[in-house]
């Protein structure tokens, strides 16, 4: 079962897909949530670390320059067009001090008690299965390693979602307004988020949630940003069609003509800790 789900879920962006995530999506969006991520690194010799869902590879190589020279960074991802650009930047370290793999986070190839610390870096929300990849994570560690994970919380682009929810009401649209309901709710809730954690067994968690804005000068800028043609427009089109997304356009125009205008991201930050003896997991998540 696990082996045909690692066949389903892979799949291999482009090469000019992955220089897109990888000189747009990282340095201007990925490179927020990171901020004092990497401070929470454990600190000594010979650690090994995790880096699931790691794209490009950006946060692995910055990793890899925190840790000590004794120390390894082995990163994985479903997407193999990402590990491929991820492996031409890494030269001499490849196969030395750093790796890369491409599986998937819900079933990793692992053992039990593996890693010093285990980075999920902006992976959360598109997990298919949530619980399974937190429980794996939680499984490849050593007692005591930590899990630093970032993700969009839930009211991230709170602003085209309450435009879409005004053309649901405006046309009586129920099935609009529940997809709508859907992709809010496919940002975690702070709440949700550490519920999920703490079933897995995680001990210390702590929840750090800030926000940033996304700024635009007009809103025809907001519509022809590649950061946003990457990780929003493709799902919301898919979601509620290309119509719904032109009347999106015309709401805005109207509120800000032809002034400036900014999307709310809310990030998420946590870490969370193995405990140094095995726990039982708590049922109610699955129960419930």
């Amino acid at each position: 079962m696990n082996d045909e789900r690692r066949v389903r879920r892979r799949r291999r962006s482009s090469q000019q897909d992955a220089a897109l995530v990888d000189a747009v999506v990282a340095p201007q969006y990925g490179a927020r949530f990171a901020q004092g991520l990497l401070d929470a690194l454990p600190q000594g010799d010979r650690l090994q670390v995790l880096d699931v869902g790691c794209g490009t590879g950006q946060i692995s190589f910055r990793m890899l320059q925190r840790l000590g020279s004794s120390s390894r960074v082995i990163a994985v991802d479903h997407d193999a067009g990402l590990i491929a650009l991820a492996r031409q930047r890494g030269f001499g370290d490849i196969g030395r001090r750093l790796f890369f793999k491409t599986e998937d986070a819900e079933a990793l190839s692992f053992g039990e008690g593996v890693f010093d610390a285990v980075v999920a870096h902006l992976l959360y929300r598109d997990l298919r299965d949530r619980v399974a990849a937190v429980r794996e994570m939680h499984r490849v560690l050593v007692p005591g390693g930590r899990l630093l994970l970032t993700t969009p919380l839930r009211g991230t682009f709170g602003e085209i979602f309450e435009m879409l929810r005004e053309r649901a009401v405006a046309h009586g649209d129920r099935e609009l307004a529940r997809t709508v309901d859907g992709l809010i709710e496919r940002d975690p809730a702070t709440g949700d988020l550490e519920k999920v954690v703490r079933a897995a067994g995680f001990t210390e968690v702590e929840l750090q949630h800030t926000s940033f804005r996304l700024s635009y000068a007009n809103v025809e800028a907001l519509f022809s940003d590649r950061l946003l043609e990457t990780i929003a427009f493709p799902e919301w089109r898919a979601a509620v069609g290309e119509e719904a997304l032109h009347d999106v356009e015309r709401r805005l125009r109207i509120y800000f003509e032809q002034g400036a205008l900014s999307l709310t991201v809310q990030a998420g930050r946590l870490v969370a800790h193995r405990g140094p003896d095995d726990t039982e997991l708590e049922e109610t998540l699955y129960s419930s």
